[in-house]
């Protein structure tokens, strides 16, 4: 059972719900709990799940042969019969189609659109240098700057700088990921940008983007100053730095001498945990 539910990532899952619920409730001034889920947020949050479930789904499906030699352990859908990933797949895709359906054009577009994407990602795309890695930036974006089809009274500039951030931090994660398997994707065939550029040209390529990802930030979190007074700015700014802007410094900084597997593995939860910490300070709207 538990090796079931590992195939979901469903702390991965939990964190993507909750964004999108932070942003729905929290950067809508106007907002109740109430205005939100009857609004369709609800609906928003089960088709993102579903699209997500669909992604991880069919890329551990594909992945089988690479998750052995990266992780000398048999992925845990392999246990599982085709026909058993194969309606779990159908029911993903049924779905996101019904959230979408129920939404509106918009989202079910998007739904539909973002499943497919997954399927060539997993598929063929993810093989090649930086289009995987941008497609799956793309969807995290997505994921938050959705919220505001669904709300007009979220502020737009507060939604894109929360979805710009989750989408860059996505963007690094990904290729760090791509470094730290590049043993097992080299043997499988794969032309990621650490095999085809090497792995110098890919630890610039992240430093580079953390550079601009936290010149962005201070600029927006200057921006979101006028939303608080007093004692409560220098809170949400101490925060920012402590648990926001100061790991990724880190990452930078570490990105350049990093060489080891062990050095990316760590790397890359770094950027999980920037991205926890940065859901978290929607809460002091």
């Amino acid at each position: 059972m538990v090796a079931y539910l590992k195939i979901y990532r469903p702390l991965n899952l939990f964190f993507m719900g909750l964004a999108q619920f932070f942003c729905a409730y929290y950067l809508d001034q106007y907002a109740s709990i109430n205005s939100v889920f009857n609004g369709g947020l609800i609906w928003l949050i089960i088709g993102t799940v579903s699209c997500a479930s669909f992604g991880y789904w069919i890329n551990d499906y594909y992945d089988q042969e690479r998750d052995l030699r990266n992780k000398n352990r048999p992925s845990h859908i392999a246990k599982l019969s085709i026909i058993n990933v194969y309606f779990h797949l159908i029911l993903f895709i049924f779905i996101a189609f019904i959230s979408g359906f129920l939404l509106g054009t918009w989202f079910l577009v998007l739904f539909l659109f973002s499943i497919l994407l997954l399927f060539l990602y997993s598929w063929k795309l993810k093989d090649l240098p930086i289009i995987g890695n941008l497609i799956i930036s793309l969807l995290s974006f997505y994921s938050i700057y959705s919220i505001i089809m669904l709300s007009s009274a979220v502020d737009g500039f507060l939604i894109l700088h929360f979805s710009v951030f989750s989408g860059l931090v996505t963007l690094c994660r990904e290729i760090i990921k791509d470094i730290e398997d590049i043993s097992g994707d080299r043997e499988c065939g794969s032309r990621t940008l650490p095999i085809v550029f090497g792995i110098k040209t890919a630890n610039n390529t992240i430093y580079l983007i953390l550079l601009f990802l936290i010149s962005l930030l201070i600029f927006s979190y200057y921006y979101q100053s006028q939303y608080f007074q007093g004692s409560h700015k220098y809170v949400f700014y101490t925060y920012c730095l402590v648990f926001v802007v100061l790991p990724l410094y880190k990452a930078a900084i570490d990105i350049r001498s990093a060489s080891k597997k062990s050095d990316y593995t760590r790397l890359s939860l770094l950027m999980k945990y920037v991205i926890f910490t940065g859901i978290f300070s929607i809460l002091f709207f």
